[in-house]
């Protein structure tokens, strides 16, 4: 059943992620490496408030943002991107380049967290420096994207749990810690 009243709350996106964890020679865990899930997932975000989280808090006192959204496959873990600002590449920026030319720099400033997406590669990295249509990066990226490719500013959330908050799989809500750059 769709509830379309509920459906025009989510008036915001995000990308989800889910840690990728490999485990070395000598049983030592590695950093985890985020796999994009999904993209333009519909959320509604919101900071926490004492009245009206009382038992999340109870639960989840890390939580800093609460997120609705319509029940999708996320777990406890994941991380949640909210969008908030969208252009494209301007030309390619092949692997290991260190800066990138956008379409428009609006909304993209120094210490940005950027997803840069193509249909094959999905990676996200750190801006050090704008120079109007010229973002520097912190690191080279480790993928070649075209021109045309999608480049997305973003508020990168930690996922702390999942509920179903009417138990009928109507709206999960979901307990957020942002992630620090």
């Amino acid at each position: 059943m769709t509830d379309l009243s509920f459906e025009e709350l989510l008036n915001q996106t995000a990308n989800l992620s889910r840690p990728q964890v490999e485990i070395g020679g000598e049983l030592q865990v590695a950093k985890p490496a985020y796999q994009l899930l999904a993209v333009d997932v519909a959320i509604r975000l919101r900071p926490t408030a004492a009245d009206l989280d009382r038992a999340l808090l109870g639960r989840f006192p890390q939580a800093v943002a609460v997120a609705y959204l319509l029940p999708t496959d996320l777990a406890a873990n994941d991380r949640l991107a909210q969008v908030t600002a969208a252009t494209t590449l301007a030309e390619a920026a092949p692997a290991e380049s260190t800066s990138v030319q956008v379409t428009s720099g609006f909304g993209i400033s120094a210490g940005s967290r950027l997803h840069l997406r193509s249909a094959t590669d999905w990676e996200e990295v750190l801006v050090a420096q704008v120079d109007e249509e010229t973002l520097t990066l912190t690191a080279p990226l480790n993928n070649g994207f075209a021109a045309g490719d999608v480049v997305e500013a973003v508020v990168s959330y930690d996922v702390l749990g999942v509920l179903d908050e009417s138990a009928a799989g109507h709206h999960l809500k979901v307990p957020l810690k942002r992630q620090e750059v």
